[in-house]
């Protein structure tokens, strides 16, 4: 028999210190899609969220990609850029 996938959830705060931003921020990057969450709990306003630890994962990997771009493209010598 298969064994169950496990997924593991962080909460918006866990979120928030590997970030390097506050739980609001986290927050609002939910309610702009760049990140999933889900509400846990009563469903009142104060429910606690979860947000899956392989999206957080997915994130990072992605602005590190973007940082990268930048970087590579700050390096390029003027003539490559279009520059003159």
């Amino acid at each position: 028999m298969e064994e169950p996938i496990k997924r593991e959830f962080l909460t918006s705060k866990e979120v928030a210190d590997i970030l390097r931003v506050t739980p609001a921020t986290v927050m609002n990057m939910i309610k702009r899609g760049q990140l999933r969450g889900k509400k846990v709990g009563a469903g009142g306003i104060s429910s606690p969220w979860r947000i899956p630890k392989e999206d957080i994962i997915k994130y990072v990997e992605l602005e590190e990609e973007k940082l990268a771009v930048k970087k590579s493209l700050k390096n390029q010598s003027p003539s490559m850029s279009g520059k003159t």
